[in-house]
């Protein structure tokens, strides 16, 4: 996230994709009080993979010890950026990375969490809070209760009230529905399946998840898309599972009894791991749909293998 500091009062501010920087309080994100800015002085703006700063003001911008005029300027670490003539309007660039969405406290609005892929409160290890993106919104998970958190909305996270800021990057053109729609899972397992690798596999390149605990539960998920589709049903019915039966079959299988507390802390671990997984494995990161009661493998194509083997398959080509 990027962040610049006022030199005459060290106040800190973390930018906005769009940050306008100004002397009227009800249009600027930033309010910078001398006479002599205008006011909406100027706009910094997040553009491809770069932060620029556009004077819009009369009396111009220093960047760096350049004079601008209603033009823009690329800005860079290091930086200093003076609007007006007083000693107050001088600010620092101390980091120049890409916005993000994040968590500012009530008490210490210079206190933020950085909101980067999944994040657990108070720990990983046992979660009282879960904080993911999904279908390009955050979510907030308590006690089985999941809400979309909304901007400007203050919510209780570890036990300390914090303000959401929705500071999402602008979209990447990339074509990401291609890439998703020509991608299948790719599950490799042992002869005792007690070994089960996952791959997912794209026109260009091939992103080895590995063998982890939690892939039982996607195998176990896509195995019942893979029956229903074998008995006809429609793509909207297809994989449901009820956590009940879940948690059933995965307690037989691990040999101890597992609640919902478990599956959803290993369904964010799934979340959190495919959105760290480069470079495409965010797009991912919703593998697991919900509703009432009910989830299930949410891609629609998957090969499953066995001793080299394959066991079942639903891929585009076979539609």
């Amino acid at each position: 996230m990027a962040i610049i500091k006022n030199k005459s009062t060290g106040e800190i501010v973390y930018l906005n994709t769009q940050h306008t920087f100004g002397r009227n309080r009800n249009i600027v994100n930033t309010y910078l009080t001398e006479k002599d800015i205008s006011q909406s002085h100027a706009l910094v703006s997040w553009r491809g993979s770069h932060w620029y700063l556009q004077d819009h003001s009369r009396n111009g911008t220093i960047v760096n010890g350049e004079y601008i005029n209603n033009t823009a300027v690329k800005l860079s670490k290091g930086h200093k950026i003076q609007f007006g003539e007083h000693e107050s309007t001088q600010w620092d660039i101390i980091n120049i990375d890409p916005p993000s969405s994040y968590l500012m406290s009530v008490k210490d609005q210079n206190k933020i969490i950085e909101l980067t892929s999944g994040h657990a409160f108070p720990n990983e290890e046992e979660p009282e809070v879960l904080i993911y993106p999904e279908d390009a919104t955050w979510k907030l998970e308590k006690e089985g209760n999941i809400i979309d958190l909304i901007h400007n909305n203050a919510y209780l996270v570890d036990n300390e009230e914090y303000v959401f800021v929705e500071n999402q990057m602008l979209e990447d053109t990339m074509d990401n529905g291609h890439v998703v729609n020509n991608a299948y899972f790719q599950f490799i397992l042992s002869s005792d399946e007690e070994h089960i690798n996952i791959k997912i596999i794209t026109q260009n390149l091939e992103l080895d998840l590995g063998e982890r605990v939690h892939n039982y539960i996607l195998l176990a998920l896509a195995r019942k898309r893979l029956e229903d589709v074998q008995t006809g049903a429609v793509i909207g019915d297809q994989g449901w599972m009820s956590i009940e039966d879940l948690l059933d079959d995965m307690s037989k299988e691990f040999g101890k009894e597992l609640d919902p507390y478990y599956l959803n802390l290993k369904i964010y671990r799934i979340r959190k791991f495919l959105l760290e997984t480069k470079p495409y494995g965010y797009l991912f990161s919703n593998i697991i749909e919900r509703r009432y009661g009910e989830i299930r493998f949410a891609h629609q194509f998957f090969q499953i293998l066995k001793e080299d083997q394959c066991i079942g398959e639903v891929l585009a080509t076979a539609n």
